[in-house]
């Protein structure tokens, strides 16, 4: 049997973070979703809790994206796959910004057929891709 992965999820948006835990959950993860990025700082900062990967959005009322980047590289180093989605994503400077910090960004209009894929790549240990 194998173990369950922790997937923490990071969305404002009731939707989004339901299409989100519903296109990877079949992947067999477990995932914990919250509403904004202060919240998932403070999972992260648990060190009881076990995540083996997070997604978060881009833009959150209650910490940004960046505020979880900055919370899982703090608490848990490099090694723990963080995985952007935004709606954002005519901004250039996202992607500079996320390719700096290592982080892949997929555009919230193509998580529907570039989510799964950069989840599976994430968890076995490769480079998410984002678009």
């Amino acid at each position: 049997m194998r173990d369950v992965r922790r997937v923490l999820i990071a969305e404002d948006d009731f939707m989004y973070r339901a299409t989100i835990a519903r296109l990877i959950e079949p992947l067999g993860v477990t995932c914990v979703a919250v509403a904004d990025g202060l919240q998932a700082a403070a999972l992260l900062g648990d060190l009881s809790q076990e995540f083996h990967l997070v997604i978060t959005d881009f833009r959150m009322p209650g910490g940004s994206g960046w505020h979880v980047v900055e919370a899982a590289r703090r608490h848990r180093g490099a090694a723990l796959p963080i995985i952007m989605q935004t709606g954002e994503s005519q901004y250039s400077d996202v992607y500079l910004r996320a390719e700096e910090l290592g982080v892949p960004v997929i555009a919230k209009s193509d998580i529907f057929s570039l989510l799964v894929p950069a989840v599976e790549a994430a968890l076995a240990g490769g480079a998410a891709t984002g678009a």
